[in-house]
């Protein structure tokens, strides 16, 4: 198998969230923010940004969200290190008391990452999601101690960016032997600008996108299951 790094979206990719938990740790701390810094009761960035909010990243959700309520660009960037520290002081100060199971690994997704370890493969994050949020849903999911490199929401707005954060932190490796595993448009788009393999899951193996709208980025592999070894391997190969 010529692969010797991978790197792993979280959300989608890795773990699912039950919708009936009502509104997350995380999301309740980022709408905290927004009521903290710009005094928005009851607004959630959820409902405002919808299906639109895949793919993103932390910066980006929380940008968008006061662009689609009439804020300027230069207002989010004037405010952003307040909003996040709003946001990690909720957190922070809820998950003393909060015990969240919400998250569970995909199907199939462990079997698929304890092949890639057997593999001597380095296992990473390439996330949206801001470090702290990561552990906290990689720990929830039961993913402790799986991934050893990566970037996060910190590392960049875009997901390109990001995704450069994580290859400038893995020079060891040649390009040509690292792959992304995700399941949105844009972590396929990421790939194909850096020149990286790229893997997405469909809504089927519990990603957030149709094969369609995963097929119309025009790259990478597409798939329904993580237990569909045959296909990735081949393709890898």
């Amino acid at each position: 198998m010529n692969l010797k790094l991978a790197f792993f979206d979280v959300d989608g990719t890795l773990i699912w969230r039950k919708s009936d938990d009502g509104i997350s740790l995380k999301s309740a701390s980022f709408n905290h923010a927004l009521n903290t810094v710009f005094g928005l009761n009851n607004v959630s960035y959820l409902s405002i940004l919808g299906k639109r909010l895949y793919g993103l990243t932390d910066k980006s959700i929380l940008k968008l969200t006061l662009i689609e309520l009439g804020f300027s660009e230069s207002h989010y960037y004037e405010n952003e290190d307040r909003l996040f520290r709003a946001a990690d002081e909720y957190f922070e100060r809820n998950l003393k008391t909060l015990r969240e199971f919400q998250y569970s690994p995909n199907p199939g997704v462990r079997e698929f990452l304890n092949r890639l370890k057997e593999q001597n493969v380095r296992l990473g994050l390439v996330t949206g999601n801001i470090k702290k949020h990561s552990d906290w849903k990689m720990e929830g999911a039961g993913f402790n101690g799986y991934f050893t490199t990566g970037a996060f929401g910190e590392d960049g707005e875009d997901r390109v960016d990001i995704m450069s954060v994580a290859l400038a932190r893995n020079r060891d490796i040649d390009v040509s032997s690292i792959c992304h595993f995700g399941d949105s448009p844009l972590d396929l788009s990421a790939a194909s600008k850096l020149g990286i393999r790229c893997v997405a899951l469909t809504k089927k193996g519990g990603g957030t996108h149709s094969r369609e709208e995963l097929e119309s980025a025009g790259y990478g592999l597409v798939i329904d299951s993580w237990k569909d070894l045959d296909r990735i391997l081949e393709y890898l190969n």
